[in-house]
């Protein structure tokens, strides 16, 4: 069996690595001998080529590049029985660690998977990107009895796939107590002591406040901490906290008793002060901690435990194996530790108690615990479970680039067209392209973390408050010179400003972003009455449903409007519909996935099923009309394709697209249908290249995109309507993709 770990590894310093190599160090010594068994590791880092790896590693992942989640994947199934995968949300790139994903979508083999991490109040990307790799994957273990309440309460995960192994243990040889006590320089003390990366949530100041109390009763106690600060603190703050402790020691008066050793320690090393100390101590100030290598460690070897009651201390330190304390109460710690020292028999029970618990811990019994595991899945697994394939590769889409973005926005707004790739200042701003740019940057904030975006979402909400009339409606058009352009009103541009405000409403970071939309919404209800023209009806009725959306007191001040947007498509539909002809119209124009896509969000706010079948078959009809062997090809901008007349290509519009690509999603979130992610995925190609004059619209040096596609090639204007267009269908596809798992 050829077992492949994915993780963070040796030389980088974590402790997901460190788990890691002990754990693959440990099943090469059981199994030594029995060539049945290799291991391998695939090592992920920000920056892998920083480190020296050791052989083991035969492949390694950048973890901010998607492509490299494929090239593992391809590597593992030419080269892996079995890929066990240790998960923590910060080992992998995207939100939440996403990127895994597009590894473990294409695997051809068996996946198990250890959860370093368990939280009890996951956030949604959290439930769903644990609940994703649970469904993969034949085994899931995790290291304490309240993971696996969690993982089938919380996270849905069918009991009989979660398997209990606890955290492992080094074994050395070594000498005595006695030995390592004189060896260390602790013979004539008192020695508390504590290890791991430092940070604030650690407690250690809990400790330090004691000590006067107990340095009052028994002056050789001495507490030495070791181990450096959190490299992520150390970038954020530097040594303020270690500077603290020294300080707060200072002012206690115990600050010849306190010991900073600031070192990265072998194992071995570890282990022999776990063994020489008296009381190991983990002061941590919150419960929500659900595996501690470092606890693990120190019953491992037998010490004397004292613990703050977080989950993995209660668990492990239950039927008196250690002492618990409650968090953030120096007295009561200070009053244990006397107690301690003036009852040595009972610190001697603790002890005893303590290492015939961790004698089961050493990494040789955790490894075969994990083998007798791994042996089950191969013998289970089923070829059907691996077969499948996926509709969609993010692995071809382009990397982020919001540099013709940052191009057309100034303090206003986005400029709403180019010559060429040079914004065109002469034709001034819309509040359509602001709007949609709204929609844009707050699905854009989901999947990019390293850039700010609340700058374009506030500049975005001022132009759109900046355009509000006193009756409610907007203006669209806005010169250069802040003048507006009365006659250029547009009952589109009024649905897509309602659009991105009831997306804003729910997406919101800020509550005073959230409150103006509510307002500016508020104030423009009373013209939603008078829209005559269907897609000012379309965009309205979808930004009118993103407003609701699970909010009982919004839906009942916009149900109505909602039911009549949507009875008016319909009728516009029942009335026209006829013989193969299944449209809303006598005539394809613009924006066409629009008008189904209105229906399917009526959906999702009301289930009435009238609004889902009618959407079906008016998006079942533009597939057809807009399939051409195998490539999309949009109703042309030039001439408008009516009914019973040739269809003809040209000039294709982005919009288009990007209106099909959401329907396209909406369609499949509806049904669970998987031939509309197909459809999806084909359609967004339309910009890659896969279209009639197999050009690209998207341009990769700039993150722009061509305003057309002409029987010539394109219109090499480069304005905000494609620019959003394309990067509305890129965000589309990435939400597609992950909502499979979900």
């Amino acid at each position: 069996m050829r077992i492949a770990f994915i993780a963070t590894y040796p030389p980088e310093k974590c402790g997901i690595g460190t788990f890691t190599h002990n754990l693959r160090n440990a099943i090469e010594q059981v199994t030594r001998g029995n060539d049945i068994y290799t291991t391998s590791i695939v090592a992920v880092s920000a920056n892998p080529s920083e480190f020296d790896y050791p052989e083991e590693v035969k492949f390694t992942i950048n973890k901010n590049s998607p492509k490299h989640y494929v090239e593992a994947a391809n590597y593992l199934n030419e080269n892996a029985d079995i890929c066990f995968l240790q998960h923590e949300f910060g080992i992998f790139g995207g939100e939440n660690g996403n990127y895994i994903l597009t590894l473990l979508s294409k695997l051809k083999i068996p996946l198990v998977v250890t959860y370093h991490t368990v939280l009890n109040r996951p956030s949604k990307g959290q439930l769903s990107m644990m609940s994703a790799i649970s469904k993969m994957a034949s085994r899931v273990f995790v290291m304490s009895s309240l993971a696996v309440d969690f993982l089938e309460h919380i996270y849905k995960i069918d009991r009989e796939k979660i398997v209990k192994v606890e955290h492992g243990v080094p074994v050395f040889h070594m000498p005595s107590r006695d030995q390592l006590r004189r060896q260390l320089g602790f013979e004539g003390k008192r020695v508390l002591f504590t290890f791991g990366l430092l940070s604030r949530n650690k407690g250690l100041e809990v400790v330090i406040n004691a000590l006067p109390k107990v340095v009052k009763r028994f002056p050789d106690v001495q507490y030495v901490i070791l181990g450096k600060t959190h490299p992520n603190v150390v970038k954020e703050s530097g040594e303020e906290y270690r500077n603290y402790l020294k300080l707060l020691a200072q002012k206690r008066n115990v600050k010849d008793h306190v010991v900073f050793d600031d070192r990265y320690v072998t194992d071995k090393e570890l282990i022999q002060m776990l063994k020489a100390t008296d009381v190991y101590i983990t002061p941590y100030l919150n419960e929500e901690q659900i595996t501690s290598g470092t606890l693990s460690y120190a019953i491992g070897v037998g010490a004397l435990i004292m613990s703050t009651p977080y989950w993995h201390a209660k668990e492990l330190l239950d039927e008196q194996r250690g002492i618990l304390f409650p968090f953030n109460n120096s007295d009561r710690l200070a009053d244990e530790l006397i107690d301690l020292f003036d009852n040595p028999e009972r610190a001697e029970l603790i002890r005893d108690a303590s290492s015939m618990y961790g004698a089961q811990l050493s990494w040789p019994k955790i490894a075969q615990k994990y083998l007798t595991s791994l042996d089950a899945v191969m013998k289970e697994a089923l070829p059907e479970f691996f077969a499948g394939g996926m509709n969609i590769d993010i692995s071809v889409l382009p990397e982020f680039n919001f540099k013709h973005l940052r191009k057309l926005t100034n303090h206003t707004g986005i400029l709403q067209h180019t010559i060429y790739d040079v914004p065109n200042l002469k034709e001034g701003y819309c509040i359509d392209d602001n709007s949609r740019a709204l929609i844009m940057v707050l699905m854009a904030r989901k999947y990019i973390k390293n850039i700010d975006l609340s700058t374009y979402v506030t500049r975005f909400l001022s132009f759109i408050h900046y355009m509000q009339k006193d009756d409610g409606s907007f203006h669209n058009m806005l010169k250069y010179n802040y003048q507006f352009i009365p006659e250029k009103d547009s009952e589109d541009a009024f649905g897509r400003t309602i659009w991105a405000l009831g997306t804003l409403v729910w997406e919101a970071q800020s509550d005073g972003h959230r409150k103006l939309a509510i307002e500016i919404i508020k104030k423009a209800l009373p013209a939603v009455g008078k829209l005559k023209s269907l897609r000012g009806k379309a965009n309205t009725l979808i930004g009118l449903c993103q407003y609701a959306g699970t909010d009982e007191d919004r839906l009942k001040t916009v149900n109505d409007k909602i039911e009549k947007l949507a009875e008016d498509l319909l009728v516009a539909f029942k009335t026209t519909e006829s013989g193969s002809w299944r449209w809303f119209e006598g005539i394809l124009t613009y924006d066409n996935g629009i008008l189904p896509l209105a229906l399917l969000n009526a959906f999702n706010v009301t289930g009435n099923r009238s609004y889902i079948d009618v959407a079906t078959k008016s998006m079942n009809f533009l597939d057809k009309q807009t399939l051409v062997n195998g490539v999309f090809v949009p109703v042309g901008n030039k001439e408008w394709h009516i009914k019973g007349k040739k269809k003809y290509n040209y000039d294709q519009q982005p919009l288009e697209v990007m209106s099909m690509v959401m329907a396209y999603l909406e369609l499949f979130r509806a049904t669970g249908h998987e031939k509309y992610l197909g459809s999806l995925f084909r359609t967004y190609l339309w910009f890659l290249g896969n279209n009639t004059n197999h050009f690209p619209l998207y341009d990769h040096r700039t993150g722009a995109c061509y305003d057309a596609l002409t029987p010539k090639g394109v219109n090499e204007n480069q304005g905000a309507e494609s620019l959003i267009s394309y990067w509305v269908s890129h965000f589309t596809v990435l939400k597609a993709y992950y909502l499979q798992y979900e």
